[in-house]
């Protein structure tokens, strides 16, 4: 059950939530600015006018938003395809892969079948197949995330936010191959990386997962007074620091160090072209998701990635059989159910208020607070 039924309607909370936005765009206090950790200095913006950003469109501010799914998990795609509806955007889907299918002959440089599982090589083709789709249709930009995502009801908004913390940290982007298109994101980004599950900061890389001193970059925006940021315990996402270092509420947008887990990314076309030099072609010998976080974290053939945590995409476990969780980590033959379904890290989740939802009714937070 979802516990902790707030007293404002759907309408409301959005109006709440609009407000929160222009004082934190506007306002001149420490709490309801962006602020860049590697500099004193307050940034303020114009707030935009609410629902005319093109993060307000049906493609939540990119050309197409790209789910990867296997034909055969019905189940998901009936959920993901609800839960965009509901929440106002619409979505393209690509077949996922059964990594047994991969031809011998396909298989990426370094690749080991008998170390690796299939599982991880159908992730890594179907994630290469999306990138090639963008490449080869001319797409300007694209969300692609996997078919068990959930999202707050309020991402739109929430990608309001994240677009201008992302344009703060690409002023000291290289400008070489900008977006062709005009995105609310920015114009000199490759990669938003807006769903994984661990995050360690570049100043935290550990000696193994060093860069070279020239291609650190620790700048962190942060947006303060965040209502869909969990509290604690229910915030989590942290794999180098503590959530005491910064206020409640908080969600900081930053170049990445290190990420695990490919739930969600967008690609630009000039991203897409990099993402499948590297993952297609340059070889792989270990999970997708490794391999993705290289990306960004070399800065591969001048990779230019933003990231946000808590995530705004994260993997939902369903009620019902938790061997259905995943299609790349199996747990065999556990039949054990799960009572009640849950998210990480998303408060107003929108898989578990579809119920109100299709019925007009306010959502509710997963969690007392």
């Amino acid at each position: 059950m979802i516990a902790g039924r707030p007293s404002f309607t759907l309408v409301v909370a959005a109006v709440v939530f609009i407000c929160v936005v222009i004082t934190f765009l506007s306002s001149g206090s420490v709490r309801s600015q962006l602020r860049t950790t590697s500099s004193p200095t307050r940034l303020a913006y114009s707030a935009q006018k609410h629902g005319k950003s093109d993060v307000f469109n049906a493609t939540l501010g990119f050309e197409k938003v790209i789910v990867i799914g296997l034909p055969e998990r019905s189940d998901k795609r009936d959920a993901l395809t609800l839960m965009s509806a509901l929440t106002g955007f619409k979505l393209s889907w690509i077949d996922g892969v059964i990594g047994k299918t991969v031809s011998d002959k396909a298989l990426p440089l370094g690749w080991d079948r008998e170390t690796m599982q299939d599982n991880n090589l159908g992730s890594w083709r179907g994630h290469v197949n999306a990138m090639r789709r963008i490449v080869e249709d001319g797409i300007s930009s694209a969300l692609i995330m996997e078919d068990d995502m959930d999202w707050d009801v309020h991402v739109k908004a929430q990608l309001e936010q994240f677009s201008a913390a992302a344009r703060t940290l690409q002023k000291d982007f290289h400008r070489n191959q900008s977006l062709e298109s005009p995105s609310p994101y920015g114009q000199d980004w490759d990669m938003l990386w807006l769903g994984s599950c661990v995050t360690t900061f570049d100043e935290h890389l550990p000696a193994h997962l060093k860069v070279v001193e020239e291609q650190r970059d620790p700048r962190k925006v942060l947006i303060f007074d965040d209502p869909t940021v969990p509290l604690p315990p229910h915030i989590l996402a942290n794999g180098s620091f503590s959530w005491e270092e910064y206020p409640p509420r908080t969600r900081i947008v930053y170049v990445p160090g290190d990420n695990v887990c490919s739930f969600a990314y967008a690609l630009s076309a000039s991203g897409a072209q990099k993402a499948l030099h590297h993952m297609g072609l340059e070889g792989q010998y270990k999970p997708f998701d490794n391999h993705l976080s290289d990306l960004c974290r070399m800065r591969v053939d001048g990779m230019r990635c933003v990231s946000v945590v808590p995530s705004l995409f994260v993997h939902h476990r369903p009620k019902g059989k938790i061997s259905a969780d995943s299609d790349i980590n199996k747990a065999g033959q556990n039949e054990e159910m799960r009572e009640v379904g849950f998210t990480e890290n998303i408060v107003y989740s929108t898989r578990l208020n579809l119920g109100n939802l299709v019925r007009g009714l306010e959502p509710e937070k997963q969690w007392a607070e």
